[in-house]
């Protein structure tokens, strides 16, 4: 085969990030292969947990049928000598690790057919360069930190290197724990974690957390960012609280754990009359769909009282002020957030001068 001559030429129109939608155990490269006449396909070499070197049907690696006739575009992935079978050929040809450890290369083949019209085929290549993936070769040149590979060959093979340094995945944490101290005079607090990715830069992670009195927004991402963990209530008894924010993949074993402790003072206002109105915190909260209101009116039953529901943006969405009744014992209301998004919301018990709130967590 005569040397292959190299052109760098712009990308194709479809973005690759188009194809990192879905995570897995693994580590791909893309490779759009077309002809320059409207006629693309896509090849995907790469490695994943549980592959052997045959045709994996678990892993969409699905045997072709044969090479269609000269005049017609076609470019597959073939079996590599001592590397894979693929029988006719597949659009996949996915590896076993073969090191957590230490960087590997794999060997793969891929063959084409321009088709009538064509003048040469184009590789286009992923760029930026995919996670876990050291350097490409192809056909021997180094084409690390390249966007395309070109052959002026209207039909042929090439071998493609592809080095990976399949370093595991880790979490990290700033701050690496959390402290709140509440009362119920000042406003409630709240902190900012930045998450960062270490092994694969756009990693999915979610947390999850079973502490009633704290809201962690958001809960899920990819990637580096930022997580705003905020206190929602200040009714909770007086003492120490603990939890453990669980960073967790939703792909992987990485894991981090991040300690949030919470030091409640109550008191802090003068102790208020045994009998005088009082907004209780909702049950369930956080909740779904509906939830209790509890309040009570106390000595203040026949003085005109209101019932209001606030987004986090203080709108007001409800009035269940037509369902308080002037009576001075504890009372509750269902408010049903059913047409409402997932978020913050604020429950507030107005009677004659004095306003009460509370903080609910709807999640859907």
């Amino acid at each position: 085969m005569k040397p292959i001559h190299l052109l760098l030429l712009a990308m194709l129109v479809v973005p690759f990030s188009v194809f990192h939608a879905q995570e897995y155990r693994g580590a791909e490269l893309d490779l759009r292969v077309g002809n320059g006449n409207d006629r693309q396909v896509y090849l995907f070499l790469g490695v994943r947990e549980g592959c052997t070197s045959g045709l994996d049907l678990a892993y969409e690696e699905y045997e072709l049928p044969p090479t269609p006739p000269n005049e017609i575009f076609d470019a597959r992935v073939i079996g590599t000598p001592g590397k894979s079978q693929l029988g006719t050929g597949s659009y996949r040809d996915y590896r076993a690790i073969a090191s957590t450890t230490a960087p590997f290369t794999e060997t793969y083949t891929i063959a084409w057919q321009c088709g009538e019209g064509s003048n040469g085929i184009l590789v286009a290549l992923p760029d930026p360069m995919p996670a876990r993936i050291a350097q490409i070769r192809i056909d021997g040149e180094d084409m690390t930190g390249e966007t395309s590979w070109t052959s002026t060959f209207l039909q042929g093979q090439a071998t493609v290197e592809v080095r990976f340094n399949y370093v595991a995945l880790s979490y990290t944490a700033n701050p690496p724990s959390l402290t709140f101290a509440v009362n119920n005079k000042d406003p409630l607090p709240y902190q900012d974690i930045a998450i960062g990715c270490e092994g694969i830069t756009g990693a999915a992670w979610s947390i999850q957390y079973d502490a009633p009195w704290l809201y962690v927004s958001p809960s899920h991402g990819n990637g580096a960012g930022n997580v705003r963990v905020s206190v929602i209530s200040s009714s909770q008894p007086a003492g120490s609280y603990q939890t453990v924010l669980q960073v967790r993949s939703p792909v992987y074993d990485a894991q981090l754990d991040i300690p949030v402790s919470m030091s409640m003072t109550v008191g802090v206002h003068d102790a208020p009359a045994p009998n005088s109105p009082a907004l209780y915190r909702n049950y369930p909260n956080p909740f779904h769909g509906q939830t209790q209101l509890r309040f009570r009116l106390g000595d203040a039953a026949t003085t005109p009282a209101t019932l209001r529901i606030y987004d986090n943006l203080g709108r007001e969405i409800a009035d269940l002020s037509a369902l308080i009744q002037d009576i001075p014992v504890p009372q509750s209301v269902v408010f049903d957030a059913a047409p409402f998004p997932a978020g913050m919301y604020t429950c507030r018990l107005t009677v004659g001068p004095r306003v009460y709130t509370v903080g609910m967590l709807l999640m859907k």
